[in-house]
């Protein structure tokens, strides 16, 4: 089960249920749910579930770190553990990979947005997709920029076209149309 709550300063977790009296139960400590919290196979669930939620909150937080003003804030799925505590399994950082009205400015902003989707040391799918989304964008940037080059060269002559810079142009308009955003994202890890 994953419970993901929205407060208005970002993931609370959940505070649903009631608190076990000591009276519920006789055979020691226990979650509200009566579960043995002393029992071993229960100590390595929650154990196991720690290291998710830290592993996955370090991955998202590198995204930020290395996103710099491209990067918003985090948001976590989370999955109950038997102690009745909501731990981090999966998460996102949006990225806004849309590309700048001067090509020189997005050349820029995408080597940002592929520093921050390559961040982790343990970059998932979604990170390769975004780092290369933010490669083709590089790309077609720096030929507008040639092509822009050119023409503030007089480039051309006598009013001859110059096709590589036109299909280079072309390419970044359509890049430019995309303007979504993009999202870095932790992947699942069940437990």
């Amino acid at each position: 089960m994953i419970d993901s709550v929205s407060g208005s300063n970002g993931w609370q977790p959940q505070r649903a249920g009631r608190r076990a009296d000591r009276s519920d139960s006789d055979s020691g400590p226990s979650a509200a749910g009566g579960t043995d919290l002393t029992n071993p196979e229960v100590q390595r669930q929650i154990q196991q579930l720690r290291a998710t939620d830290q592993k996955v909150r370090q991955h998202e937080q590198a995204h930020v770190s290395a996103g710099g003003p491209h990067a918003g804030a985090p948001s976590y799925q989370f999955t109950r553990g038997p102690d009745n505590k909501n731990y981090a399994v999966a998460g996102e950082v949006p990225i806004d990979a849309s590309p700048e009205r001067d090509p020189a400015a997005t050349i820029r902003k995408m080597e940002t947005v592929k520093r921050a989707a390559l961040a982790p040391p343990d970059p998932s799918p979604q990170d390769l997709r975004v780092a290369q989304q933010a490669d083709a964008a590089g790309a077609q940037a720096r030929s507008e920029q040639r092509r822009q080059q050119a023409e503030e060269e007089g480039g051309g002559t006598n009013g001859v076209r110059n096709a590589a810079a036109e299909r280079g142009a072309a390419a970044y308009g359509s890049a430019a149309a995309i303007g979504k955003t993009s999202r870095v994202r932790a992947v699942s890890v069940s437990v």
